[in-house]
């Protein structure tokens, strides 16, 4: 497996079906955010609302052209941004295509985007992602509580510096 099998493509309309399917997974949700379920109208307009977001950047993974995820490089200030990644399609899970999508997002957050700092949360029951985030040079430095809600009460909070990346 190469970082070549791997690439990762601005969202586009056309997208918002594979966004639809993975947001309606029950599995998914209880792994990652916590989104409840929603009609198609309201989760089409939460997708158009990422496509249109000018400060974040949006991306499909693809491996041989085929989409299996989802990529976001979220922009908090002009050193740090937040990164999300959910691996949708649930063969491609413990397979490392998670830890290839967030190096090249980090090539390019540390590299052209000139960011110094990367954050993010997770679920402390979510094993093979905390594995391909701690592969990929994250460190767990905190907690946080969202008592109100039922998918994601707790999370870790994990911190990426451009001082202490590993070599991606």
């Amino acid at each position: 497996m190469t970082s070549a099998n791997i690439k990762l493509r601005k969202i586009r309309r056309a997208d918002l079906k594979y966004f639809l399917k993975w947001w309606r997974d029950k599995e998914l949700i209880k792994l990652t955010s916590g989104i409840t379920e929603k009609s198609t109208k309201l989760l089409a307009g939460y997708f158009l609302d990422l496509l249109n977001n000018g400060k974040d950047r949006h991306y499909l993974i693809l491996l041989h052209h085929k989409a299996i995820g989802h990529l976001a490089i979220m922009h908090k200030n002009k050193d740090l941004f937040e990164i999300n990644i959910v691996i949708g399609e649930k063969e491609y899970w413990g397979k490392g295509y998670g830890e290839l999508a967030i190096k090249q997002a980090l090539r390019l957050a540390f590299g052209r985007l000139k960011y110094k700092k990367a954050y993010l949360e997770v679920r402390p029951d979510n094993k093979r992602a905390i594995m391909a985030y701690e592969k990929c040079g994250f460190v767990k430095n905190g907690i946080k509580k969202y008592p109100r809600n039922k998918y994601q009460p707790v999370v870790f909070k994990m911190v990426l510096s451009s001082q202490n990346k590993p070599i991606v």
